[in-house]
């Protein structure tokens, strides 16, 4: 068990013995996080991600073309997050108590369908209702799929298997979204959602021919503690808040380029993924060696350093630097938050710390670009513009990633005082 173990043990208030320095070294040659169902539950994550990060960046443009204002752009975007929620409860406990592997297939299907959806509505209460649908799957896919490879990985290579595994996301992330926006500009918005059904299917397949790991699986039960984990409050109330803050730039990000004049915006997110596949990796092998609260610090503050950037970019290479900053920051922060939920219960309570953690991500996404898009309205009477609003809402956006950085700082005080006692 690493140090990154003890780390979490002390946060979510399990009391682990800390192991000595020859026993991690040995378990680090000696364990492998390179399984057959590890790297096809990766192929799926990249192949769910491509669908997700074409719409991340198409949504806004349809809602726009749709007839939606700024507010409600942001309204649009993060309404998924609402069904997201309200599942939650009732998926929670089903993520222990039945087939991982076999939720998961509905899930994806789910978000399958709500792909077809968006290529078909032609009106914004139509598109919200496809939202919604959206949110279901969303809402189930996400901490089933953690879950789910975090049974593939040994113990001492926990936070690098999770910090690795996300990089499907990052691969993702270099195409999607600026595959979304040509589709979208060559071929329109419905062939666009189309294709990224057809991915969702292939992520389905992908998860077919897996075998899962037989588990412990308690009886489904309605009830708080299956629901949720309190070990993981702590971390689901710390990636709300960032994500409150990072969710603005899925928002807001290309109509801030149109605004400052910007062509070929889809670069920021090709640099954003190709640094996250170098970033990613160090730092989920620095968590392991020095513990995560540690390494979490060192990305937020990077991760702020982002924001204060984007508020004063004027051109490409602005919003680059941002990008590689962003990189270090939010792609360093989000799955080393959620290995530390995952790792703070024993793997038969996994599905319920992972939907606590997601939870957290979701009134994250769902609260950031309302937030956004309101302040955006509010400040620009007050500051002369629409674009030094944007400027001002890229600020403002720095204040919930503040107090994700108190939190981190309070984890690490707490380690302190354990070690030194």
């Amino acid at each position: 068990m690493t140090d990154f173990l003890y780390v979490e043990a002390y946060c979510g208030d399990i009391l682990l013995s800390m192991p000595n320095e020859e026993d991690i070294r040995h378990a680090h040659k000696t364990e492998s996080i390179w399984s057959f169902p590890y790297v096809m539950l990766m192929i799926v994550n990249f192949f769910q991600s491509m669908a997700a990060f074409m719409a991340n960046t198409t949504i806004p443009l349809f809602a726009d073309h749709l007839g939606a204002g700024t507010a409600l752009v942001g309204t649009v975007v993060s309404s998924f997050a609402i069904t997201a929620l309200l599942i939650r409860p009732f998926a929670g406990p089903a993520f222990d108590s039945f087939s991982r592997k076999r939720l998961l297939l509905i899930a994806q299907a789910i978000i399958g369908t709500a792909f077809i959806l968006y290529g078909i509505v032609d009106s914004l209460p139509l598109l919200i209702a496809a939202r919604l649908l959206h949110g279901i799957g969303i809402g189930c896919a996400g901490p089933l799929a953690m879950s789910l490879v975090s049974e593939y990985l040994p113990t001492s290579r926990f936070a690098s298997g999770i910090s690795i595994y996300t990089l499907a996301q990052s691969c993702a992330q270099v195409i999607g979204p600026a595959v979304g926006l040509w589709l979208v500009d060559e071929f329109g918005f419905s062939n666009a959602y189309f294709l990224a059904a057809g991915f969702l299917l292939a992520a389905m397949c992908g998860i077919f021919i897996i075998r899962e790991i037989p588990r412990e699986r308690p009886p489904y039960e309605f009830k708080i503690s299956r629901m949720f984990a309190r070990e993981a409050l702590d971390k689901a109330f710390a990636l709300m808040l960032l994500a409150t803050s990072f969710s603005c730039t899925a928002s807001y990000l290309v109509l801030y380029g149109t605004l400052l004049g910007i062509e070929g915006i889809g670069l920021y997110f090709t640099v954003y993924a190709l640094c996250l596949i170098v970033t990613r990796p160090v730092l989920g092998k620095l968590a392991d060696r020095f513990g995560s609260a540690r390494v979490l610090i060192v990305g937020i503050l990077f991760f702020a350093a982002s924001y204060v950037t984007l508020s004063q970019a004027k051109d490409m290479n602005g919003l680059l630097v941002a990008a590689v900053l962003g990189s270090a920051g939010f792609g360093c922060c989000a799955p080393l938050i959620q290995t530390l939920g995952l790792s703070s219960v024993e793997p038969s309570r996994r599905g319920a710390a992972s939907n606590t953690v997601f939870t957290g991500l979701d009134l994250g996404m769902l609260l950031g670009p309302v937030t956004g898009g309101n302040a955006i309205e509010f400040m620009t009477p007050l500051v002369g513009g629409l674009l030094p609003a944007y400027s001002h809402m890229w600020l403002v956006m720095l204040i919930p990633a503040a107090g994700t950085f108190g939190i981190v700082v309070w984890w690490n005080v707490k380690l302190n005082g354990r070690r030194s006692q």
